[in-house]
């Protein structure tokens, strides 16, 4: 039986009743609509399956009064921030319950969508934590096997000559290792087959079409059915005004709305904004050629894992895209087909996409939700400390958070608008979760986004971002 809204919505509740207790007047931002919530910009982190997390965050946020004016989000960040852009009916509406809804039906399982044997290995080795100590078990144990048929094999067969009666045991022995044999041959086609497909169709062992689908189908159920749909929808302004009292140079007059889906394309090696960044595949009159459900698509390419995503036949030739490459990005030659991969590899937390130097004095701050999987031996200063899996992590998350750890360490107030929630105990490739995870992680978020908002002070925001633009004209 399917996991309700009510199941998930009774494990935040608790945290928010606290919240409504111990922080009444909570105050997070000074842009109000005429029902009194308060507007932040959001940025919601990748992190697989741990995205389930996300929902549970920005449920509590949302029972506190808080909505979403500029959303941008990478992997499972994108498509939360996806799903929370184009539910409700404005962006005065809670949206998060509507989302809850979408993720108890959801069979993540049906998102690896390659060969079979693809998915017999995320079922049977990725589920858990660390899940190359089991592909290592099972490796040594065929390896085992193989050894001791082998050698058995020969030793019956000599000792048979000696004791006639043994030679049903070597009978066994050879069936044995002829079947293990014949298995391990077909095996290594089989992958021969699939490592074939894997270079020609994208260099993924999933092709990622049932989730493409499937965000399509979430974006047509809501009236999405182009880019200009989305990007209409993510602009829509309620009537704001600021907090009585709250006295600033421009007002909220020059406060925008949008949506921003983060993705890296190989073939310039450059970061790409999705929809801002139609422009340089499409001219104005075909952007709506390329249905949207294709930005989440592409920010999610996790690589090896999904196949690449794709945008061909770009008019590379016509002076208008070729001055968008220029202008956008220096590329002084633009491609004619696109290849994208998760927007992890580069920005996995774009905080940055929020920062407008230009204002002394914020009048809405930047909320980010950080997902955290290390394990607590994985965070040790000492090198030899770490787990295999833990050293991989580090090495990968290295190159991939780089840019946006940068940007952080540089612009110290940003910290202060981002909350973490811890997942070590979770596997943020498990697509076979259980209802009891689901939920679980769900709470961890719901708890996460509770510690937060009991410490966030936005005074203390405001004076940050005031002291750092000081600090920077000096």
């Amino acid at each position: 039986m399917p996991l309700t809204v009510k199941e998930f919505t009774d494990l935040a509740d608790p945290y928010v009743q606290q919240l409504k207790k111990d922080k009444p007047g909570l105050q997070v931002s000074d842009v109000l609509d005429e029902e009194q919530h308060q507007y932040v910009n959001l940025v919601q982190k990748g992190g697989g399956v741990l995205g389930i997390a996300l929902v549970g965050y920005t449920y509590v946020l949302e029972q506190m009064g808080i909505r979403f004016l500029r959303q941008a989000g990478t992997s499972a960040g994108a498509i939360n921030t996806a799903l929370m852009v184009i539910s409700g009916k404005d962006k005065t509406a809670a949206k998060s319950e509507e989302v809850i809804g979408i993720l108890a039906e959801m069979d993540f399982f049906k998102f690896v969508d390659g060969p079979p044997v693809i998915k017999w290995l995320v079922k049977k080795f990725v589920k858990s934590k660390d899940f190359t100590k089991r592909a290592t078990a099972f490796i040594r144990s065929m390896i085992i096997i193989f050894a001791v048929l082998f050698f058995g094999s020969g030793i019956f067969y000599l000792l048979q000559h000696f004791f006639p009666s043994l030679s049903a045991v070597t009978d066994g022995f050879f069936i044995g290792l002829g079947l293990v044999t014949f298995c391990m041959v077909a095996l290594v086609l089989y992958v021969k087959g699939i490592l074939k497909n894997f270079r020609l169709n994208g260099l993924g062992m999933n092709p990622g079409d049932y989730f493409y689908d499937w965000v399509k189908q979430q974006f047509i159920a809501r009236n999405i059915h182009n880019v200009t749909d989305l990007i209409k929808k993510a602009s829509e302004l309620p009537s704001l005004h600021l907090r009585e009292g709250v006295i600033h140079p421009v007002g909220v007059a020059s406060l925008t709305a949008d949506v921003t889906f983060i993705t890296a394309d190989l073939v310039t090696q450059n970061k790409i904004e999705f929809p801002a960044m139609i422009d340089l595949f499409r001219l104005p009159a075909d952007r709506d050629s390329i249905h949207p459900a294709g930005f989440v698509r592409a920010s999610m390419s996790l690589p090896v894992f999904f196949e690449s995503y794709y945008i061909a036949h770009i008019p590379n030739t016509d002076p208008l895209i070729q001055k968008n490459w220029v202008d956008r990005l220096g590329q002084e030659q633009a491609p004619s087909i696109s290849r994208f991969v998760d927007g992890g590899v580069l920005s996995n937390f774009p905080m940055s996409i929020f920062y407008n130097p230009a204002v002394r004095t914020p009048r809405l701050p930047s909320f980010g939700i950080d997902l955290n999987d290390s394990k607590p031996e994985d965070n040790l200063q000492s090198p030899t400390g770490w787990s295999f899996i833990g050293f991989i992590g580090r090495m990968f998350n290295t190159i991939r958070f780089y840019y946006d750890k940068d940007f952080l360490l540089k612009n110290k107030m940003f910290e202060k608008g981002v909350g973490t929630v811890p997942l070590s105990e979770f596997n943020w490739l498990n697509f076979f979760l259980s209802d009891q995870e689901k939920l679980a992680m769900f709470e961890a978020g719901a708890k996460a986004a509770r510690d937060f908002l009991m410490n966030f002070k936005w005074n203390d925001y405001k004076q940050a971002r005031e002291q750092y633009q000081d600090e920077l004209k000096k």
